[in-house]
């Protein structure tokens, strides 16, 4: 049976799952519809073919490609390139256009090792690995916009008391403000992106080994430059930001979360990994539907508000979307915001065009577009693979075409 019919299969039990039926019920429906699905087969390849979004009771609108100008020719050929295999690893697609979702697609039918790690039993909930990371920024907004922080030119090392006393103390390290942890230039002496995960060179592979305090080892690191002066991404950074919400606000980085944008934005699909102290793991530990994922996205594409209640402030929207840092260095990105990407995104009349995202290993992605009024979501499994870009491909090859 063709990848796209068994995915629509899971699809189904989407709105049989919101009746809340029990898991027996729930497998006898899906094992029927697949036995007649199988049976039915001639053994030949079907081709995809588009079919609108379900409505589901998350809040969401749904719509039709066609009704919302974004070509359905296109999106039918990136599928079909899924179903060929000349893009693999791909776990779902979302496009939502003017607010309307109107396109769902959830290809993965089984849940794999990294659900297994965290026991995620819901195949519509996929880890979000560093795509936490703006999550966690938005929170920091929130806290800021309730005058639990004052701005990020406040002292990191201010909101962390239990840390007054940190090795290889530096001049540097009291200088350090919320906006080079924000900007990942925290000028400590960190690379976890040249050495493979498993190296102990990596500092982050080698922080996961050897600490149970990510954000008290990570302080005691040694200076290499000048706070604000250089760009090293940094998952621990991301992490001490949680860690930052936790001591501004009194209450859990969850609690907290939950309450001023998750709940607001009509999330429930959220699951977070913990750090070995107890903290939600800011840096990458964040599991959500993709669905709660477009959700987000749109948040931002409405500058802060949803549904007509506003949760984060313009300004805020405004700062975390433009280039802080400017990376000349890299093919696919020409900056960086507050724990979001600016994209390097040109059409064929070589056009640039103004995208923004989240992005995290394995291929999620979160790619907000105002120009076109769109928010396009990805969720992948090629985890520590130069596979997790097809995403970034996929969009210059097939959606920004479609929309144009």
């Amino acid at each position: 049976m063709n990848v796209f019919n068994l995915t629509r299969l899971v699809n189904l039990t989407r709105q049989v799952n919101l009746a809340k039926v029990s898991n027996h019920l729930l497998a006898s429906f899906f094992l029927l519809i697949l036995v007649a699905c199988c049976n039915s087969s001639n053994g030949e390849r079907d081709e995809y073919q588009y079919q609108q979004p379900l409505s589901l009771n998350d809040a969401m609108v749904t719509g039709t490609l066609a009704e919302h100008s974004v070509n359905q020719t296109l999106i039918e050929a990136m599928f079909t390139a899924i179903d060929n295999q000349e893009f693999t690893g791909i776990d779902s697609v979302l496009i939502m256009r003017d607010g309307v979702l109107v396109l769902d697609e959830l290809l993965r039918t089984e849940l794999g090792d990294h659900d297994r790690f965290i026991g995620n039993q819901d195949i519509n909930t996929h880890s979000m690995q560093s795509v936490s990371k703006s999550f966690v920024s938005a929170v920091i907004g929130i806290a800021i916009d309730q005058g639990h922080i004052n701005s990020t030119d406040d002292l990191m090392l201010s909101y962390f008391p239990e840390y007054a006393v940190v090795n290889n103390d530096d001049v540097r390290k009291r200088a350090w403000t919320i906006d080079d942890f924000l900007t990942m230039q925290t000028g400590l002496q960190w690379d976890e992106w040249t050495h493979p995960f498993s190296s102990p060179s990596n500092s982050l592979g080698s922080i996961y080994q050897t600490s149970n305090n990510y954000i008290e080892t990570l302080f005691n690191l040694p200076m290499a430059n000048e706070p604000g002066s250089t760009f090293a991404y940094s998952t621990i950074a991301s992490v001490a930001l949680g860690g930052l919400v936790e001591n501004a606000t009194g209450e859990p980085f969850e609690e907290y979360a939950n309450k001023h944008l998750f709940e607001p934005l009509g999330m429930d699909s959220a699951i977070w990994a913990h750090t070995p102290t107890g903290r939600a793991h800011t840096g990458g530990g964040l599991w959500l539907s993709s669905r709660d994922m477009i959700k987000f996205g749109q948040l931002f594409l409405q500058n802060g508000t949803f549904n007509g209640e506003r949760i984060i402030s313009q300004e805020w929207i405004n700062r975390s979307s433009q280039s802080r840092v400017l990376l000349t260095q890299y093919l696919l990105w020409e900056g960086y915001g507050y724990q979001w990407w600016i994209d390097n995104f040109r059409d064929n009349t070589n056009q640039l065009h103004g995208i923004y995202s989240a992005n995290g290993n394995g291929g999620q992605f979160i790619f907000v577009w105002p120009e076109k009024n769109a928010v396009i979501v990805f969720t992948g499994q090629n985890y520590d693979s130069s596979k997790l870009y097809q995403p970034q491909q996929m969009m210059r090859q097939f959606i920004i075409p479609a929309m144009e």
